[in-house]
């Protein structure tokens, strides 16, 4: 039986954390959370007033005069959000989360998914004073579509509406189900509920007069990839509620390390410093090997006297965006030895990268994955030539975007020649070596 792929989300998530931060604030006061001028999160009694979400700061003002406004900052909340995950990732064997208030996580089939869940939003709870809601579905695509999380569309008008879960107490745990079902639940759907497309697609498609899924799943796939090439056969998965993609576990949390012990203590900073760069680049190679980038770096420094010095950064961005993992490591160290925290010499060394996360980029769409290439740089370039002189030199990207690229995936296996002729490729690279 397929795995069962849940969707949580945790509305209000940053106006409930606002609230165990300040305790002067409650539902009935009228605040929002704004990143930038639009409005990202509001309060009951915001609410009440007619703001909404995704109003700018100007609109929600004429809705509430009154109306409180707290910047967003990510830090802010990021100690909430990963309490939260990590609870999820007690009771699930993977959780990825999308933002701090929503994540996918992996569930087990019935009827031990209601316990799961049950238990998993009594913890969530305790943690940031808000229940979750869930979407349950066979795959990531109808999860989050049935959760109800999508601005704009509202679940209960849906037909074939899913019944709620309760859990084993017989309480109401605000949980949507399509399991089995999810053709026939986005049929009658509004073609933009199908997120993961780009917007430019989602608009093209409305122009051309489509209106529902379900006109979508009455066109031929040849006329779709006619019409949008590639992103064709992609348009004609989603609508059959099809994606392929499996629950990356961010969480239970993951790491790669770097450590060194000295044979003598060493106090000299430029030492130092040269091991740390030494193993920050040997992480970062590790880092675009497996195409992941990190949400925190620790570096620790073991002392004579048995002390441990260590200082963190915490990352917003993908770790090419501060100047690559060596420069971070600098100025960690710099700030260890400003800070005046590092009196004694280093016996051992060590830097860590926590919270690994895939990167993604405007080719990378981490939605279907019918085949994992795990090849050699050589066997990828002798596969990319084989490609390229069956289907023309434009028709891929490079090596690493063809492993991770979904679209070119779908393309290749649809003709069943990517998987034939890598493996033909491979053997016979193996038989060479």
């Amino acid at each position: 039986m397929p795995e069962t792929v849940g969707h949580v989300w945790l509305p209000n998530f940053y106006c409930a954390v606002e609230m165990k931060i300040d305790k002067c604030l409650s539902n009935e006061a009228a605040f929002a959370v704004m990143k930038g001028q639009e409005v990202l999160d509001i309060s009951p009694g915001a609410r009440g007033k007619g703001v909404r979400q995704g109003m700018n700061s100007r609109q929600a003002r004429i809705m509430c005069p009154n109306l409180v406004e707290i910047e967003y900052v990510l830090q802010r909340y990021a100690g909430f959000a990963k309490q939260v995950w990590e609870a999820c990732a007690e009771y699930s064997p993977a959780v990825e989360p999308l933002e701090q208030n929503e994540a996918f996580i992996e569930l087990p089939n019935y009827p031990h998914m209601f316990d799961t869940l049950g238990e998993i939003s009594k913890h969530v709870k305790s943690i940031a004073g808000i229940s979750p809601l869930y979407g349950i579905a066979r795959c990531k695509l109808v999860a989050r579509i049935i959760s109800g999380i999508l601005p704009g569309f509202k679940i209960k008008s849906a037909q074939s509406f899913p019944r709620h879960m309760p859990s084993h107490g017989g309480k109401d745990i605000g949980a949507n189900i399509v399991v089995d079902k999810e053709k026939e639940f986005l049929a009658p759907l509004p073609v933009n509920v199908l997120w993961p497309l780009d917007v430019e697609v989602l608009s093209y498609l409305c122009r051309l007069g489509v209106g529902c899924i379900g006109e979508i799943q009455s066109m031929e796939k040849s006329v779709l990839i006619d019409m949008f090439g590639q992103i064709g056969h992609v348009i004609h998965q989603y609508s059959l509620g099809i994606d392929y993609s499996s629950v990356l576990p961010v969480f239970p949390r993951n790491n790669i390390k770097f450590s060194k012990t000295f044979d003598s203590l060493i106090s000299d900073r430029q030492v130092l410093l040269s091991v740390l760069n030494e193993g920050a680049s040997l992480l970062e190679k590790r880092l675009d090997a497996i195409y992941m980038t990190a949400g925190e770096i620790n570096m620790a420094l073991e002392c004579s006297c048995g002390s441990i010095v260590s200082r963190k950064k915490h990352l917003a961005k993908r770790v090419s965006m501060y100047g690559g993992l060596p420069r971070i490591c600098e100025r960690l160290l710099k700030e260890a030895f400003g800070d005046r925290d590092l009196n004694k010499p280093v016996s051992a060394i060590s830097v860590t990268a926590y919270g690994l996360v895939p990167i993604k980029t405007d080719l990378q769409i981490d939605m279907f994955t019918p085949y994992q290439v795990q090849a050699s740089a050589k066997v990828m370039d002798k596969v990319l030539c084989e490609v390229q002189e069956r289907f023309g030199s434009g028709t891929v990207f490079s090596g690493r975007e063809l492993q991770l690229a979904r679209r070119d995936k779908l393309l290749l296996a649809l003709e069943g020649y990517f998987r034939e002729e890598g493996q033909k490729i491979t053997s016979c690279y193996s038989r060479k070596q």
